[in-house]
């Protein structure tokens, strides 16, 4: 890394800048192949049932937290393997993979406990079919398995890898066209579809996995026991603070689709699901931007006053570049949705500009997202977090039976105006001024 921490390193520059603007050029590649997945699965299930199969093939939008914010610790572990500290990193993500294959496996059996009860239909809230208890036990057995492979692209991130990391999940919705024309070819009916969407996410991060072990140097030896002098070490302190952080910010941002699965209609849920497909190649472009900055971040824990003038310039930047992509949703939002579902579901342009401000809100919040990671940082922001997902889901369950996906999605802006961004500008730059020099 570079001597002048107020200046990016050359690595840090090209996944700074190539990172970004490798998701920017292949946005309308990956946007094109997810499209039309959802075309073709909208034509294929029709208005109702397509509301049922997103829900359950976007479970990893709501459940992101399943890593029990071990990948975030990762990514800092990632950034730490080419210093002094690589031992203990090294050790780092050895418990993270071995914590997290657990969990796989325990989702797993409740997925199988369900199916055998045959009770997904009070877990998603409604029903299509006699098939929906194999179906979707077949795609949540498969999430489970995506999240020890989620490490992968982390730590290409940690390691300065972003542009890679970023092509590996830009190859997702590839993957995940591939499986979808596969159903449809063997005549699949309607609820097996939700299978494609996980399933290409895990194709995607298993090929991540297998290159960021290569890159990182860490090989297969990333499966071994952890090293005896720190068996018994907090090596994933920080975790938990992570974890809430993950719980919050789906469920408060993301989490209006349970509500409107059970308390409005299956066509409302149908326009709030392609919506929030429309509105994701937004917050695709945000994130892959907000994630270089995580390793660059962590890099200069030790010099306050150059992190936060950095964290300033990402915020204003990503501010900017949220307007303009709420404006686009406004305007463009219901004609890309009347034209990818062949005029069967329409979108209102209130709808539309909910999920713009809900994006204007995230973009905002990025910078200090992937800034404070510190253990006592990460819990400052697990209490907003969870504040935001609990305004959120109260303001939207009195919105929803009045103004239906509109008024949940326009209650999660609020939420994260009021609990996210307005805290963190008054109090980021003091939290990091409190850093010890050493970080």
């Amino acid at each position: 890394m570079t001597t002048d921490q107020g200046h990016l390193a050359p690595e840090e520059r090209r996944a700074l800048l190539l990172g970004p603007l490798y998701r920017i050029l292949g946005t309308p590649i990956v946007a094109m192949l997810g499209l039309l997945n959802t075309a073709i699965i909208v034509r294929e299930t029709g208005e109702a049932v397509f509301g049922l199969v997103s829900l359950v093939a976007t479970v990893a939008l709501l459940f992101p937290f399943a890593d029990l914010g071990i990948g975030a610790t990762a990514i800092n572990a990632a950034a730490m393997l080419g210093g002094e500290q690589r031992d203990e990193a090294v050790d780092i993500i050895r418990r993270a993979y071995r914590v997290l294959f657990v969990v796989a496996g325990a989702l797993i059996f409740v997925a199988l406990a369900v199916m055998a009860l045959d009770a997904w239909s009070g877990v998603v809230g409604f029903a299509s079919g006699p098939e929906d208890r194999w179906a979707i036990t077949v795609a949540m057995c498969i999430f489970a398995l995506t999240i020890p492979a989620g490490l992968g692209p982390r730590i290409l991130v940690g390691i300065d890898r972003n542009p890679l990391a970023t092509l590996v999940l830009m190859s997702c919705p590839a993957f995940g066209l591939g499986l979808t024309l596969g159903l449809r070819a063997i005549g699949a009916s309607g609820i097996w579809f939700a299978v494609s969407a996980l399933g290409g996410l895990l194709i995607g991060q298993s090929v991540g996995t297998v290159l960021a072990l290569r890159l990182s140097g860490l090989g297969t030896d990333v499966f071994s026991p952890v090293s005896p002098s720190r068996t018994g070490s907090r090596l994933l302190a920080g975790s938990m603070w992570l974890f809430l952080v993950g719980v919050g910010i789906p469920i408060g941002s993301q989490g209006g689709r349970i509500l409107v699965a059970h308390l409005s209609t299956p066509e409302e849920l149908s326009r709030y699901a392609l919506m929030a497909q429309i509105y994701a190649v937004g917050w695709q472009v945000l994130s892959a931007a907000a994630l270089a900055y995580w390793p660059i971040f962590v890099k200069r824990r030790g010099v306050a006053d150059v992190t936060i003038r950095m964290w300033w310039r990402l915020t204003f930047v990503l501010a900017l570049v949220g307007l303009f992509a709420m404006v686009c949703l406004g305007l463009l939002g219901p004609w890309a949705a009347s034209v990818l579902s062949g005029g069967t579901i329409q979108v209102s342009a209130w709808l539309a500009l909910a999920f713009g401000a809900v994006l204007v809100g995230q973009a905002l919040h990025l910078p200090a997202s992937v800034l404070l990671t510190r253990s006592n940082e990460a819990r400052w922001q697990a209490f907003w977090t969870v504040a935001m997902a609990v305004i959120a889901i109260g303001l939207g369950c009195l919105a929803v039976v009045r103004f239906g996906a509109a008024g949940v999605v326009f209650m999660a802006a609020l939420a994260i105006l009021a609990a996210q961004v307005v805290p963190d500008l008054l109090w980021v730059p003091r939290l990091v001024r409190r850093r010890s020099p050493v970080g």
